[in-house]
């Protein structure tokens, strides 16, 4: 009896431990601590997860703790600097704290150790880029202002418009050291295709001037001083607008904040003075020619996304959820529809160029019924036209009507539309596994033949949101496209 009750005192006791240490030690992946950090503003945290002078080497990590350098030097330098947090950069070894006199006063400039270990050209690396970008808050010195904008426009924003356009917006706010004809093509062609993208902050701000010595202000309203003149038929770039009206010369109007490219700079000008125009089609078709190379594949993920918010480059009526993190990378979930309701909501993604593949990476799911996760929609006579439905059950994947059982191991898969033939008003695609075809002629819903034939079409991804889900959920990982 006293022996039973021993056991049993030592079984509640371990059982009390165990649900101590479950309670209060965090037993995830470094990489998923560190990004919860992170969007919870709490930097300083994230920086304790590492050994100071430690580089880790996983893209993400390396993305996050680059952000992390950026968001606190934003903190450095704003209304109210904290002694503290200054105190913190001169003791820790692992990074450098410079102080730059500016005309605004000094600005604290922290030298990022982990920008330099992110793969050139890469979305973590362009990631780190924008955000170092975004988060300048006043006057950096000139040579560092063009160090950054040079690296800018060497990236393809491609996948990334939004974020793209408002960093490009911020950095050219600022004055730079004179560039080259090349770099000022370059930036120029990231200008108009930013300007012909739907969804970003330079849509439609391409403007020709109106007058004759019309005057340049360094702020908004006649009462800032001019920087300059300049007269029609000069080409701008306008990047942002204040939101006060005011009537000059008769007419009413807003001050614009624009890009002018013959005098590398940017200055407030009244929108009385401006007319509008078209993007240049032909730098925008020397974008798409500069960055031919990364055409044949474009990659599509979540990092960064905010479950309140439509994910970047998507457009539709989006319904927020929460993100999942599944060893250290971002799901978008989406869910099964519940019996009471067969409605759905669409957001999408328009891609340019040619397409015969779609890879996509995502977790299976435990639902009985098959969950619509992925559409291929053809856009052409402006209208989007569904030609592949792809779902998933806890034992299949389905694409139309075509039906694959799967091996039934909870695992994360990569499978791969492509694209072949095409007979008469239907495409004819395949599905794979990496180099084993496991569904051949998979026939495309109806689309128009002669749309087909003559090529005037491009493609969309969409992803359908349940307007009334049930729990089961299929988790969508990525999404690569591209010409094999």
């Amino acid at each position: 009896m006293i022996r039973s009750r021993v056991f049993l005192v030592l079984g509640l006791t371990f059982l009390f431990i165990t649900l101590i240490t479950y309670a209060f030690v965090d037993f995830r992946e470094r990489e998923d601590k560190a990004y919860d950090l992170y969007q919870s503003e709490s930097y300083l945290k994230v920086l304790g997860l590492y050994a100071e002078k430690e580089i880790p080497t996983g893209e993400l990590e390396l993305t996050i703790l680059s952000q992390t350098i950026s968001q606190l030097e934003k903190k450095l330098n704003a209304k109210e600097t904290s002694k503290d947090l200054i105190s913190f950069f001169q003791k820790r070894s692992g990074t450098k704290l410079i102080e730059w006199e500016t005309t605004r006063g000094t600005y604290y400039h922290i030298e990022d150790p982990y920008l330099a270990h992110l793969k050139t050209h890469g979305d973590g690396y362009k990631r780190a880029l924008i955000s170092k970008i975004g988060t300048l808050n006043k006057p950096i010195p000139k040579a560092e202002v063009t160090n950054l904008l040079l690296k800018l426009i060497l990236e393809d924003p491609r996948g990334m418009e939004d974020s793209f356009s408002r960093a490009l917006s911020n950095i050219l706010s600022f004055p730079f050291e004179p560039i080259g004809e090349i770099e000022s093509e370059f930036l120029l062609q990231s200008l108009h295709f930013l300007a012909n993208t739907s969804n970003t902050s330079l849509f439609h701000q391409t403007a020709i001037i109106r007058g004759k010595n019309v005057n340049l202000r360094s702020g908004p309203g006649r009462e800032n001083s001019e920087v300059g003149k300049i007269s029609e038929p000069e080409e701008t770039i306008c990047l942002e607008e204040d939101a006060g009206t005011e009537t000059i010369a008769g007419s009413s109007g807003h001050w614009k904040r624009c890009f002018f490219p013959n005098l590398q700079k940017s200055a407030w000008i009244f929108s009385g003075f401006l007319t509008e125009v078209s993007p240049n089609p032909n730098l925008i078709a020397e974008f798409e020619k500069r960055f031919k190379a990364v055409d044949n594949e474009i990659r599509i993920d979540f990092e960064g996304w905010n479950g309140n918010q439509i994910p970047t480059t998507f457009f539709g009526t989006y319904i927020p959820r929460d993100s999942v993190r599944v060893s250290g990378e971002t799901g978008f979930p989406i869910y099964g529809l519940s019996k009471e309701s067969k409605t759905v909501q669409r957001i999408c993604k328009k891609l340019s160029g040619d397409k015969n593949y779609f890879e996509f990476s995502f977790q299976p799911t435990d639902s009985d019924l098959p969950i619509s996760f992925l559409e291929l929609h053809l856009n052409y006579d402006n209208r989007e036209h569904l030609a592949y439905t792809i779902a998933l059950d806890k034992e299949s994947i389905w694409v139309n009507k075509n039906r694959y059982v799967l091996d039934g191991e909870k695992r994360r898969e990569n499978l791969s539309l492509h694209i072949g033939s095409r007979e008469g008003d239907k495409w004819n695609a395949s599905l794979w596994r990496r180099n084993t075809g496991l569904i051949q002629s998979i026939r495309s819903l109806s689309l128009d033949e002669s749309t087909l034939q003559s090529g005037r079409y491009s493609w969309e991804i969409c992803l359908p949101l349940a307007k009334e889900p049930n729990r089961e959920q299929v988790l969508l990982f990525e999404i690569r496209t591209g010409i094999h």
